[in-house]
Order: C-alpha cells, then structure tokens, then sequence
C-alpha cells in the first residue's frame, strides 16, 4: 500500500532524561498491591504501573498522556482509511536475548484481548481491530472495522511480550518463566504481599536505566507508608495520605509533588435489574429496584455533597466532579452542571418516587485503592442516609473487587476510573455504552449510543470532543452513574529522589529519578 499519512510521532520528546549509569536501589512504597504481572490480565493502575516497568508498548503514553514513539517509531493511516501502518524499532531486545520484531507485535494482539469466552480488560481498547498482518519483520497493518482515530491512544495499553513464550497463564507472570519484555528493567521476583523486585537491563535499546535496582513494596496502611518513607526504608511513596500533606510538605528532608488527576471517582447505581440484590424494603422484604426510577437517581446526586467531600474527606486534595473527564481532556462539556446540595429536593423526589421513608441499601467500596476510598464510601452512606435510607457501607481490598462489579453481585458501588488516552472515550465507551462487561450498571440509550458511535468515528478532534460532550451530557442528564470527584496525585519523596508527576497516577522507575 501506498500513501501512508504519518503521524508525526517524531516530534514527540521523551518527558524523562534518563542518567548515563546507574544509580543504586530506589525503593517505591505503594498503595495497591499489583495483583498479577500478566501484562494482559488487568487493566487497574496498580497492575500497569509494575507491567511498564519491564514490558513496552507500540506507543508510550507521556507524562500528560500525550503520544510518544516506543517500539513503533511511526504510525499512520494508508490509502485505505481502515489500515494503520505501524513502523518498528529495530534493534529491541527481550530480555531473553532474543530480538523483537512484528512477530511479537502480532502474537501479542492475539493474546492481549483473551477470548470470546473469558475476555480480557483489554479486549475493549481493541474492539475496533479486524486483523493484524505481519508485512515484513518491521512493519504491522492493523485493520480495523471501522474507522478509529483514536486507535494510537488506545495501543498505549497493550504491552508487547515475546512470541517464543507460546501457551503462558497468568501463573507464569508472576513467576517470573514468561515475564520477558523489552523495557529498561528486568523482573527479578514477585512475592506477593511483601515486594515485586526489578533489575537493570544492560542490552536496553534506549539510554540506560536510572537505577541499578528497583523494589516495589505495598504498603496499603496509610500511617505505615509515611512511616516507611520518615524512616527511610523506601525512597518514594505515591497516594500521600490528605492528614500527612501539611507534615511532610513542612519536611525538609521530604518533597512533595502533585498533579491534578484525570482519574474520576463515581458510583454506578444498578439501573437494569428489576430486582437488586442490596436493597430490602425497610421490613427487609424484597422490594422492586427503586435505582431504575431516575427521581431516585437525582435524589441520590443532589443529596451527595461534593464540596464537602473535596473540603472535608478529601481536605482540599480533589475537585468536584459530575462527569467523566476534567476540563483539560477533550470531551469534556462546560455546559454540565455540577449539582448544588440540596437536600430538600432530594427529599421532594424520593417522595414523588414513592420512597418518601426510603429502604434499605447497602454500598460497596474499596479501601485501598483510591485515595481516603473507605472514608468516601462511609461519606457518601451518611449522606444518603438523609434520604430515610437505611445505608450499611461495606468496604474490601480492590482484590476481587472488579470480578464482583462485573459478576453485577453488588447494588451501588464506588469505581474510579482514568481516561489513559487524554480524552472521554476511554471511560465512557466501557463504563457507558451498550454491551460493555464494565457498564456495570447496566445503562442502555439508544440516542447516547448513536451520538457515541459517530464520535468514535470522527478524525476531526473538536468535532469528535463536542460529540462526545453531547453524549456525556445525555448520559449525566439520566444520572446513568454519579461522579463526586476527580483526584489529586500526590507522591512524596525523601532527598536525591526527585517524582515526575503523571496525571494518570502511575508510578514507574523511568518518571523518577536521582538529583544526588
């Protein structure tokens, strides 16, 4: 094929400066524990972060989600408007010793979306690909269905492994026999509940790691990661707790950095189901589900107060949210309100629902995922307890969580999410639209669906970001989920260790590094 138009990745630097030799150990304490190494298997930040360590994509994803070249140099659309032309790095060695080429490339989006029968998190990013053909041993066309300008962005996610490792399980990640990858870091071992550890590798095809070693704790304890990092025995820390801010930013052994987050925390009410299994009528009898009536979803989002959850829970470290992406990422909507508390109307349309004495519920949340999550989840209970509604909060580590949220075993629940790909598609296509394993909730609008479809397939940016404005607009008019809030990265560091902040919340080697 002839005429391939470009991108023009080649403009794209590199945020970090990488040092010529390498330090010596950097020690990480993290939040959330990585629950698989499998670079296929999830798609929870926890998991990613530990996965870009030692596994590369076609595309990097920048500090601010922006494109930049890895192991493909250069993409772009053919003459045919459904094929991408994707060029390879040569000179890209596994850690194996083995050399990468569009063998990988193909073995890998074959593996990456699972099956039909046990799909992947990744089998949404890749539902527009038709084929992938292997043209010569550095270059890849991706046919896909329809048009998808957005393809590039969603390829940020999908790491490439080696070809030569055949019929893998999730089990030979985390050993350590399939964890072969191309990144500047090695994978050494993984001892879940205590640390993931990395090396150096010397055959990497860009400049040379930062750091001789790289060891991932979990600390999920807030106190006790603060603790770790004043004590010395990590480096780094992310999710700085919002009671630790005023201490540690006060430290003058300890820096503290921020960026504002383009992760949206937001509660999905089960729409669909006529019966749900978390809400009783107050005798406990089963009752018709009351979330299926939208004046109990406008309740709901007007008794929800916002700022109080910024000032109070989250002691100024968040803005306040009514839709799924913050005013810098493409697709967001001016014209979207976010709701003023008003606990008064909120009563008016529980009453006009029928629900003027309320029922019983019980929300479901994480707490240890997000920041201050447990605190949020019990937040929310008493505010919607001004409802009459008799509120139980439950809260659970994030391990399980998601296979319950997609098991639709819960009734309302809290999920936060971050548009990796810097505009709305990303949240809303799987959280929203028809079909999708994680609209959890169940959401179905056939105008919303319409409007989606075409954005989906629209080149022009402005064009395609006021179409996916309309339809967020659509969907936050139904209150199809409620977002409160988007978070505040925080990372904190002790001195000679400098954190160059993600807006996607991740914390890898390559954004941090040495000022000794």
């Amino acid at each position: 094929m002839k005429g391939v138009i470009k991108t023009a990745c080649l403009l794209f630097v590199p945020t970090v400066v990488w040092a010529s030799a390498h330090a010596a150990e950097l020690r990480i304490g993290v939040l959330t524990e990585a629950a698989s190494i499998d670079p296929h298997l999830t798609e929870i930040a926890s998991d990613v972060q530990i996965k870009k360590t030692t596994f590369e994509a076609l595309i990097h994803s920048g500090q601010y989600q922006g494109l930049e070249p890895e192991l493909a140099v250069s993409w772009g659309v053919t003459d045919d408007p459904l094929v991408w032309e994707f060029k390879l790095r040569e000179g890209v060695k596994f850690h194996d010793g083995s050399t990468f080429d569009a063998d990988d490339v193909a073995y890998s989006f074959k593996r990456a979306p699972g099956t039909k029968e046990k799909p992947t998190r990744y089998a949404r990013s890749m539902k527009s690909i038709d084929t992938v053909s292997v043209i010569d041993p550095y270059t890849i066309h991706i046919k896909t269905k329809a048009f998808d300008p957005l393809l590039p962005a969603y390829l940020t996610g999908i790491m490439i492994v080696s070809s030569d490792i055949g019929d893998v399980e999730p089990a030979d990640f985390n050993s350590g026999k399939a964890t072969i990858g191309t990144g500047a870091y090695k994978f050494i071992t993984y001892k879940p509940g205590e640390k993931i550890e990395f090396e150096a590798f010397d055959d990497y095809w860009g400049k040379k790691a930062e750091w001789e070693k790289v060891t991932v704790y979990p600390i999920t304890s807030n106190p006790s990661r603060v603790s770790a990092l004043l004590s010395g025995d990590v480096d780094v820390i992310n999710a700085v707790p919002t009671t630790e801010m005023e201490r540690l930013s006060s430290d003058e052994d300890i820096s503290v950095v921020q960026t504002e987050s383009n992760r949206v925390i937001f509660w999905v009410p089960d729409i669909a189901r006529e019966n749900t299994p978390f809400v009783k009528g107050n005798d406990g009898a089963d009752i018709s589900n009351p979330m299926s009536d939208i004046r109990v979803r406008q309740a709901f989002t007007l008794a929800i107060d916002r700022d109080s959850i910024v000032d109070d829970v989250m002691q100024g470290w968040a803005v306040p949210a009514n839709q799924v992406v913050p005013e810098q990422l493409g697709g967001h909507n001016p014209e979207i309100d976010i709701p003023d508390y008003n606990l008064e109307k909120a009563q008016k349309l529980m009453a006009d629902a029928g629900y003027a004495e309320g029922f019983k519920l019980t929300i479901h949340a994480t707490n240890n995922r997000y920041i201050n999550d447990g605190k949020l989840a019990q937040a929310v209970g008493q505010m919607l307890a001004r409802l009459n509604i008799d509120v139980t909060v439950e809260t659970q580590p994030v391990t399980g969580y998601y296979n319950k949220a997609r098991g639709k075993e819960m009734s309302m629940f809290m999920v936060g999410w971050g548009s990796t790909s810097g505009e709305a598609s990303k949240v809303m296509r799987p959280a929203l639209t028809s079909g999708s394993i994680n609209n959890y909730g169940g959401y179905e609008n056939d105008e919303f669906n319409k409007i989606f479809t075409e954005a989906s397939k629209t080149l022009d940016d402005q064009k395609r970001n006021g179409l996916l404005g309309q339809a967020m607009e659509i969907a936050m008019d139904e209150v199809a989920i409620i977002p409160t809030h988007f978070q505040v990265n925080v990372w904190a560091s002790r001195k000679g260790f400098e954190v160059i902040p993600r807006t996607d919340e991740l914390t890898v080697p390559a954004y941090i590094i040495g000022t000794k």
